[in-house]
C-alpha cells in the first residue's frame, strides 16, 4: 500500500461532502491506494440517516492539513534506565544516531534526556563535584563500568565517592584518606590489608590479579567489597568514575512533542532551542520516538484528494501546507492553486457523487449495495429528488442506476432521506446556521451564505425570531458584508430567506417577496449554488 492519501470535502459537510470522500476513498483503495475518507465538522441529520440506512460508518474527523508527527518517519527512541550508569549512557550514545537518549523509569515513562553535553560536563568537574555523584553509585554499576566482576559483596555498600589509585610505592601517609573510598590496585597483598584496615569501602583489583583468600577473608570481615577486572589502573581509573547514576545529571522536564502536534509549529519551537533531537510522546504518554531538525526539514507533506469544492475558505485549514493530488468537483472553479499538475475533475452536475459513481466505471467497478446507497442519497439530497434547478439527465441517470444496484426505490427512498434532515425544532440557531454555511469573496466582499431544508412552514415559525436574532450577532461579530440563510423547501418549493449585513439591500433585487428588511421568500430559488450565488455575484460587480 502507499502513503496515506486524505479524501476531504467542504467545511460545514452536507450529505454530497460526507458520502462522495466515503465512495472515492472506497474506488481508491480498490486501486490499492492507502484512502481514508475524513470530515471537517459535524454530520447533520439526513447524512446520518444515509449512512446508517446503509450500514457506513462516520468518516474521520479532522481539522489541520498540516502534518503531524505521526506521519513523520524519525528515529527509533534510544531509551535508558533510571537505573543505568552514565558508563552505559556513553556506550549507547556512541550506538545510535542520536545524540540525546530518553531516560525512562520501570513503566517506560520518560523522566528526563541525557545528552552529549550533559555527560561531557562531568569530565570536567572539580573533584569534589565528581566525588558527591560517586557517592551515590552502587556496586554492580561500579563493576560493569570497569568490566569487572564482584569478588566479594559486602552487607552494606556505600561509598563516599572519593576514587584512589593505589601503587606499590604509596605510603602510609595516605592512610586517613581511604576510609570509606574506592581503591585501585593491582597486586600488593600488603597494601590489600593495609587499605582494608585503613577503612577502604571498595578495592578494584586490576590487570586480573588473583584474589588472596587472606584477604578475601579480611573484606568479609570489614564488609568491605573487591571487584576484579582484567583492565589496566588507568582504564578503571577513567571509566570508575562514570559509574555514578545518570539520572543525577539528566535534563529533567525536557521540551518534548506530541504526535497530535504538526510539523511547522514543531520546526519553530526547534529554532528557539539548542537541542538535537527531541523525544515525541503519544497522548497517553508514551514514547513514540525521537525528532531532530533533519526530520523537520526533510519531511513529506499530507496528501488530499479534495471533494465537492475548489475553494481555499472552504477547504481544510492550512491546505496549502499539504500536497493536492487531485479535486472532484461539482461547483464553479475556485481558488485553490497547486504547484504541479493534477488530476482536475469539473463537471456541470447536481452532484458530486454523480461524478464520483461515473469514475467507478471508468475504472471497471460496480460500488457494492452500500456504496451505491450513499452516492444516491448524496444525489437525492443535492437535488432534493431531482426538483432543484442544477438536476441535470446525467444526475436522474446515474441516481437510477445507483437505485437498482442499492435495491430502492427513489420516491419512497428521497421521502425518507428528505424528512430525516427538516427537524430543527431541536437545534440551536447557530447549529442551523452554521452545519452548512459556506464563505465567499465577491469584489472584496465578505459574504457567508448557509441553507438547510424544512417541511411546513410552521418549522420555520417557530423558530424564525430567535434565528434571526442570532443571525444578526453572528454576522457583526464575523464582520460579513452580508449573511444569508436560505430555508428551502424539502419538496423543491422554493426556499425562505433571512438575511443581515450592510449589503442586505442587495436581496430586495434577487428574490421575488419581502417580508421585511431582514427576511423574504422566491418561489423559484432552490440552489444557492447554481441559482442565488451567481445572481449574487452579478449583483455585486454593479456596487
Amino acid at each position: 500500500m502507499k502513503d496515506k492519501i486524505y479524501v476531504v470535502g467542504h467545511k460545514n459537510p452536507d450529505t454530497d461532502s460526507i458520502c462522495s470522500s466515503l465512495a472515492y476513498a472506497h474506488l481508491k483503495q480498490k486501486l490499492n491506494y492507502n484512502a481514508i475518507a475524513c470530515r471537517l465538522g459535524p454530520l447533520n441529520e439526513e447524512t446520518k440517516f444515509a449512512l446508517k440506512y446503509f450500514g457506513i460508518e462516520n468518516p474521520l474527523l479532522i481539522d489541520d492539513a498540516r502534518t503531524l508527527l505521526e506521519d513523520v518517519d524519525m528515529d527509533n527512541p534510544a531509551m535508558l534506565s533510571n537505573k543505568a550508569s552514565a558508563k552505559d549512557a556513553w556506550d549507547l550514545l556512541l550506538q545510535t544516531s542520536n545524540r540525546s537518549l530518553l531516560v525512562v523509569n520501570e513503566f517506560n515513562k520518560m523522566e528526563g534526556i541525557v545528552s552529549a553535553s550533559n555527560l561531557s560536563t562531568t569530565r570536567l568537574m572539580l573533584p569534589n563535584d565528581l566525588k558527591k555523584l560517586m557517592a551515590s553509585a552502587n556496586l554492580d554499576a561500579i563493576a560493569s563500568a570497569v568490566d569487572g566482576q564482584i569478588v566479594c559483596r559486602p552487607q552494606n555498600f556505600k561509598t563516599n565517592g572519593k576514587v584512589h589509585i593505589v601503587t606499590l610505592q604509596s605510603s602510609g601517609k595516605y592512610e586517613e584518606g581511604f576510609e570509606n573510598s574506592i581503591c585501585i590496585l593491582s597486586d600488593g597483598l600488603f597494601k590489600q590489608k593495609f587499605l582494608i584496615n585503613s577503612g577502604a569501602k571498595l578495592l578494584i583489583i586490576t590487570l586480573g590479579q588473583e584474589i588472596n583468600n587472606d584477604v578475601y577473608q579480611m573484606a568479609k570481615e570489614h564488609d568491605v567489597a573487591i571487584i576484579k577486572t582484567d583492565s589496566d589502573a588507568m582504564s578503571v581509573a577513567r571509566y570508575v568514575n562514570e559509574s555514578f547514576p545518570v539520572r543525577l545529571i539528566m535534563t529533567k522536564n525536557p521540551i518534548y512533542f506530541k504526535t497530535s502536534d504538526n510539523i511547522i509549529d514543531v520546526g519553530l519551537k526547534m529554532s528557539k532551542s539548542r537541542l538535537r533531537s527531541y523525544p515525541v510522546l503519544d497522548d497517553e504518554g508514551n514514547i513514540f520516538g525521537q525528532i531532530s531538525r533533519y526530520h523537520v526539514q526533510n519531511y513529506e507533506k499530507r496528501k488530499f484528494i479534495l471533494v465537492d469544492h475548489s475553494d481555499k475558505n472552504q477547504a481544510i485549514n492550512n491546505i496549502e501546507d499539504a500536497e493536492i493530488l487531485e479535486i472532484i468537483d461539482h461547483h464553479n472553479i475556485g481558488n485553490i492553486q497547486t504547484n504541479r499538475p493534477i488530476y482536475y475533475r469539473n463537471q456541470k452536475c447536481g452532484c458530486t457523487s454523480s461524478i464520483i459513481a461515473t469514475l467507478y466505471q471508468e475504472n471497471g467497478f460496480l460500488p457494492e449495495r452500500e456504496y451505491a446507497g450513499i452516492l444516491l442519497s448524496a444525489i437525492l439530497s443535492d437535488t432534493l429528488n431531482f426538483q432543484s434547478k442544477t438536476t441535470t439527465k446525467f444526475d436522474v441517470i446515474t441516481a437510477r442506476w445507483l437505485a437498482k444496484i442499492a435495491e430502492v426505490n427513489i420516491n419512497d427512498y428521497a421521502n425518507l432521506l428528505l424528512q430525516a434532515s427538516v427537524d430543527l425544532s431541536n437545534l440551536s440557531p447557530s447549529v442551523v446556521l452554521n452545519r452548512d454555511l459556506k464563505t465567499y469573496n465577491f469584489e472584496n466582499f465578505k459574504i457567508a451564505i448557509g441553507q438547510t431544508n424544512y417541511h411546513n412552514i410552521d418549522d420555520i415559525q417557530k423558530i424564525i425570531k430567535e434565528f434571526t436574532e442570532n443571525l444578526k450577532k453572528e454576522q457583526k461579530e464575523n464582520n460579513y458584508d452580508l449573511l444569508v440563510m436560505l430555508f428551502t423547501q424539502v419538496m423543491g418549493r422554493g426556499s425562505m430567506f433571512v438575511y443581515a449585513g450592510p449589503l442586505a439591500y442587495v436581496m430586495e433585487d434577487l428574490i421575488e417577496s419581502h417580508y421585511d428588511e431582514n427576511s423574504g421568500f422566491d418561489p423559484a430559488i432552490i440552489s444557492r449554488k447554481q441559482q442565488l450565488v451567481p445572481k449574487m455575484s452579478e449583483a455585486l460587480k454593479n456596487i
